[in-house]
């Protein structure tokens, strides 16, 4: 890209960004309580956090559409931005992450940027939606690891190895070999160490997936798959892969995604609430999450639509057919806003304990975000 084209986009997101991120600060909160009495109490007194989803403010509704925020009892989002194709990476992202860090200074006394650990610890004080930007493929940052330092400066606080397929960092998940990470890769994983950004491999192969955890000398996230114990799918991961990820204290958080659930047709809440049991029964509750991979709003087409077109044309056809590409791609019981609530209340009905389900919707990411994040 042009160098007085790359300049200019930076200028207009750091803008945008300042904007968001007010320099002043409130003073944190106390610690989160560690113990509730019911689900209720989770949703008060608790910070509940879908480590991959959204929301996109919509001036012409009635009240913006932030009821749907309130309805869910969501504390922070982790949307993805930018273009996951090479060659548009770097452009789109940065004019992403513009474009993000616009709505939320739109809306000051709704939404807070989530640059550090006390910003987190701000949103849920404030009743404010914590907005913890990422992007699903480190293709943004080219071949030079100057640029991490420049996103970070923007505001990018998690970065996904790789997409589906190779890049310079390593192998994608529906590639045909497994060779692991590259020395570039290694090198921005310690990078992001330093930096305090959050290293992710939802998307990346087997061999990367675990380079990634044991290079990493933080916990790191895996923030939106599900066990291929259940369901043989490229995107998942094997129960070796969740092993190393507990042992060194990250969190796997777990889709709302049909095809990662089962390969029936249509999977249900039952279906996903089995990789719930299987993850805790494998590693213990402690180390999952939730990573939906849906807006809060969840997928509003009930048809196969444009939205449903453009969410396929970023795969080629054998892509396609590896990922097992279906309609619909989400869970009806699952697919809106009261999802967390759904999901508690299903864990309560087979056992689980009210704390663990705390630990479920939000404490175990505060833990990571904790240690990886900048105070």
């Amino acid at each position: 890209m042009d160098p007085t084209r790359r300049d200019m986009l930076k200028g207009m997101a750091i803008a945008g960004f300042a904007k968001a991120v007010p320099g002043a600060q409130a003073a944190p909160i106390g610690p989160v309580p560690s113990s509730f009495s019911s689900i209720d109490d989770i949703f008060e007194h608790s910070i509940i956090i879908d480590d991959i989803s959204g929301f996109d403010p919509k001036p012409l509704l009635p009240d913006a559409g932030f009821s749907v925020v309130k309805e869910s009892g969501i504390t922070i989002v982790g949307p993805t931005l930018g273009e996951v194709v090479p060659e548009k990476a770097f452009q789109d992202t940065v004019k992403e992450i513009g474009k993000a860090a616009a709505d939320v200074s739109r809306y000051p006394d709704r939404m807070l940027f989530i640059r550090n650990f006390s910003d987190i610890e701000k949103a849920k004080r404030e009743k404010k939606l914590g907005v913890l930007i990422n992007v699903q493929n480190s293709a943004c940052i080219e071949r030079d690891l100057k640029n991490l330092d420049l996103f970070y400066d923007l505001g990018l606080r998690q970065i996904q190895l790789t997409f589906n397929w190779r890049n310079w960092v390593g192998d994608g998940c529906t590639e045909r070999t497994q060779a692991g990470l590259s020395y570039y890769g290694v090198d921005m994983v310690h990078r992001m160490n330093e930096l305090g950004m959050i290293v992710d491999v939802g998307h990346t192969g087997y061999q990367s997936t675990l380079d990634a955890v044991e290079v990493s000398g933080k916990p790191i996230v895996y923030s939106h798959t599900n066990c291929k114990a259940l369901c043989d799918h490229p995107r998942n991961k094997t129960d070796d892969q969740i092993k190393a990820l507990a042992r060194k204290g990250g969190v796997i958080g777990l889709s709302c995604f049909n095809w990662f659930v089962s390969d029936k047709p249509r999977s249900t809440l039952e279906d996903l609430l089995n990789h719930f049991d299987h993850a805790a029964k494998l590693v213990g509750p402690e180390f999952i999450g939730i990573g939906s991979d849906f807006s809060v709003a969840g997928w509003a087409g009930r048809e196969p639509d444009a939205e449903w077109e453009s969410h396929k044309y970023i795969y080629g056809e054998r892509e396609w057919k590896q990922l097992k590409g279906r309609f619909p791609p989400y869970i009806d019981e699952v697919n809106g806003p009261r999802r967390y609530r759904t999901i508690a209340e299903g864990l309560q009905k087979r056992g689980w304990k009210v704390n663990d389900i705390a630990k479920v919707l939000g404490l175990n990411f505060i833990r990571v975000y904790k240690e990886v994040l900048a105070a």
